[in-house]
């Protein structure tokens, strides 16, 4: 059911801005109208930009903490997500891109995600089934083990 709603309103969504194009158009101008959506497209270029860095400078880091919160992570993300959203020529795009951009917002949304995030670590130092016997890496077999089957 909840792919059924996100499908209508992906199709609706082009509708959805056309709409608000219409309606932004005639309150203030054509002018005004392309230029507010030049301006949120160039704040989501500076916002992309700048969480984009700061978050590929803090995985390059080489004491990367193991246990980074899923609340910040989501936060970081849900950020970048309002940066695309502010691409994307638009009116109600721009508006749930604000409302992303509102700490209290991210937050509660973050935490949400979070809850729902299933951690894996596969460099784990323990394993929950106990240390694995060494299996050799390679097959050591007589000449009578195997026989080659030469292509006629």
């Amino acid at each position: 059911m909840t792919r059924i709603i996100i499908a209508i309103l992906i199709l609706l969504l082009p509708l959805i801005e056309i709409a608000g194009f219409v309606m932004v158009g005639r309150q203030i101008g054509l002018l005004a109208t392309l230029l507010l959506v030049i301006a949120s497209a160039v704040l989501g270029m500076a916002i992309l930009r700048r969480q984009g860095f700061q978050a590929l400078s803090k995985l390059r880091q080489p004491n990367l903490p193991r246990d980074l919160p899923a609340e910040k992570f989501f936060g970081t993300a849900l950020v970048l997500l309002a940066g695309l959203l502010l691409l994307v020529p638009g009116f109600f795009t721009d508006l749930i891109a604000i409302l992303l951009l509102v700490p209290f917002v991210r937050t509660v949304i973050a935490r949400r995600l979070a809850a729902r995030a299933v951690v894996v670590n596969f460099n784990a130092s323990v394993d929950p089934h106990g240390p694995r016997p060494q299996q050799p890496r390679t097959i050591d077999l007589d000449t009578d083990d195997y026989n080659r089957d030469e292509p006629r």
